[in-house]
């Protein structure tokens, strides 16, 4: 499930032509969840914080898109 996220948020954000993905759906709901979980865990955070640890999620995405670009198998 993970992976598929991270998958996804990948090809939204390079707008990968050939699985036709024109769009930031994946990337957008997984910044809303980071979001929500800082919200409902009642630890406040900054802007800047929240900020950070959006882009934190996505640059692990793009780590697992790149590692499994290099081995395909390596996750299966």
């Amino acid at each position: 499930m993970r992976s598929e996220l991270y998958r996804g948020m990948f090809l939204s954000v390079t707008n990968d032509t050939s699985n036709k993905v024109t769009d930031y759906s994946e990337l957008s709901n997984k910044s809303f969840q980071i979001l929500e979980y800082w919200i409902y865990s009642n630890q406040i955070k900054n802007e800047i914080e929240i900020t950070q640890e959006i882009i934190d999620e996505i640059q692990v995405g793009i780590d697992y898109f790149q590692l499994n670009q290099t081995n395909p198998n390596l996750f299966d």
